[in-house]
């Protein structure tokens, strides 16, 4: 069971302990840009902004605050406010989109939607189960074939050996025989 403090991060109380944990992640990351960061050089600071931007370094409100007063103290140094972007948000907070269609509330584009595991897990032990029986269908199939295969290759070609031997004694036979009724035999 999850305590209140394992919630609870830079201020915020997340709904879930994987929340928290991220937010504690970003606070880590804010602590060692602060401590690289020479805020005297402006084109680096938004250097840096724009990289975390880009690669998502931050994403809980914990980072995006961070960002957040990163951009007020770039527009403080003189940076004009046209040349730094402004914070991504990747969440939506309400439950419709720009064209009006209902959405449910969460994760936008930033992120993948959950994905409903019902219907696939039925989809997949269908398939499953028929491939199971095309598998034993093949089985029975080539158990009850004349034609060698690796099942019954050795009783296939024990059995053709054993019809040419017989084959070869008949023929043998009849030549005997052929052989006596023409007074052939020494």
């Amino acid at each position: 069971m999850e305590t209140k403090n394992e919630l609870v991060a830079g201020g915020y109380r997340f709904a879930t302990v994987a929340d928290a944990e991220a937010a504690r992640m970003e606070e880590k990351k804010i602590a060692s840009v602060e401590q690289h960061l020479d805020y005297r050089k402006p084109q680096n600071v938004l250097q840096v902004y724009n990289k975390a931007i880009d690669n998502r370094v931050f994403l809980t409100p914990v980072g995006l605050s961070y960002l957040r007063q990163m951009r007020a103290r770039l527009i403080k140094c003189g940076v004009p406010e046209d040349k730094i972007r402004p914070v991504p948000l990747y969440a939506t907070f309400s439950n419709k989109t720009e064209n009006n269609r209902s959405v449910r509330l969460g994760i936008a584009a930033g992120r993948p939607q959950p994905v409903e595991f019902r219907g696939r897990f039925i989809v997949s032990v269908c398939v499953n189960v028929l491939l199971v029986l095309a598998i034993a269908a093949m089985i029975v199939l080539s158990l009850g074939s004349d034609v060698p295969n690796i099942v019954n290759y050795r009783t296939a070609v024990v059995n053709e050996y054993s019809e040419w031997e017989q084959e070869l004694h008949q023929r043998e036979q009849r030549v005997r025989e052929a052989e006596k009724a023409l007074n052939l035999t020494p």
